[in-house]
């Protein structure tokens, strides 16, 4: 059985750089073999680009990905610092307001992709080192299984605003995981709660939502949402502790070249900024590990195994 506590008390500082999540929207959703039957809302036009249009409007999925975390051991907490080296995919079937997949498919994925995960996360290792001047014995370095990325469709809006970590907001709304995301049965778990036996006490797990939307005249993909729980083993159940989430994504400064009135409003400025994605309290920026990353993880995905049921 899954149990859910709250604690607040370590910090999870999980990185992306913005150009994965557009690699990962796009390798997401070409090749999606769609049902062609007519949707039962009577739209008679179900031509390929329709389909990806409606896909885009109103469907989920989901994916994992290997991390790996640096955790410093502070007086009475843990801060991690975590970074994705490997994203990959598995059969399964998208609806509207679900994804279906087989528990089995996700751990075979996973699995088979362990060594090249190992790899990438040496390749992390060194670049922090030489690049960045990381001291590795101030860590404890562990490699993480299953972290979860899940698409909510763009029809689902939410009300906050995201901002850059200097405070600027950025255009884009938060979102958070819904009651399907976060099913405890023993059957059917949701997506926030990948790990059902923790290799080590407080095992990092982190999940997040990614979403998109139009900046600059162009779709982006962006991280609406995440979460980091430390997860253990109680006897016979597996405790999922919440704790304080930071989601940061990385941008290179480049011009927004056709600002709108409505961005103008909103405080939005020329420059793509790095944000942070939290309900906690600001984060201040010297707390993070790295604030740019040259490293690109490995991507195993394949849309051909994401049926969408119309």
């Amino acid at each position: 059985m899954i149990i859910q506590s709250y604690n607040y008390k370590n910090v999870g500082i999980t990185y992306f750089h913005s150009d994965w999540l557009q690699k990962i929207s796009k390798m997401m959703r070409e090749n999606i073999p769609v049902d062609t039957k007519i949707p039962s809302h009577g739209v008679q036009r179900v031509g390929k680009e329709f389909q990806r249009e409606l896909f885009m409007e109103s469907y989920e999925y989901q994916l994992h990905f290997w991390a790996i975390s640096f955790r410093q051991i502070l007086s009475d907490s843990y801060l991690d610092h975590i970074f994705p080296v490997l994203f990959y995919n598995y059969p399964i079937e998208a609806g509207s307001n679900y994804v279906l997949a087989e528990a089995k498919d996700i751990e075979d994925m996973s699995n088979k992709t362990l060594d090249a995960a190992q790899w990438k996360a040496g390749k992390l290792i060194e670049e922090l080192q030489l690049n960045k001047g990381i001291i590795l014995s101030d860590y404890q370095i562990k490699l993480i299984p299953m972290c979860s990325m899940h698409r909510h469709p763009y029809s689902y809006k939410g009300v906050d605003m995201i901002h850059t970590i200097e405070g600027v907001p950025t255009g884009f709304l938060k979102d958070k995981f819904s009651a399907e995301d976060k099913r405890k049965g023993p059957n059917t778990t949701g997506i926030v709660y990948p790990i059902k036996e923790p290799a080590i006490p407080e095992q990092p797990s982190y999940s997040c939502i990614i979403k998109e939307d139009f900046q600059d005249n162009k779709e982006v993909a962006y991280i609406a949402c995440g979460e980091y729980n430390l997860v253990s083993k109680k006897g016979d159940d597996v405790e999922y502790s919440l704790e304080n989430s930071y989601t940061v994504v990385l941008r290179d400064d480049t011009d927004i070249t056709d600002i709108t009135s409505a961005m103008k409003l909103c405080g939005i400025k020329s420059k793509k900024k790095t944000y942070i994605v939290s309900d906690r309290k600001e984060l201040h920026k010297r707390m993070l590990m790295v604030d740019s990353l040259s490293f690109t993880p490995k991507f195993n995905i394949d849309s051909r195994l994401t049926k969408v049921k119309l």
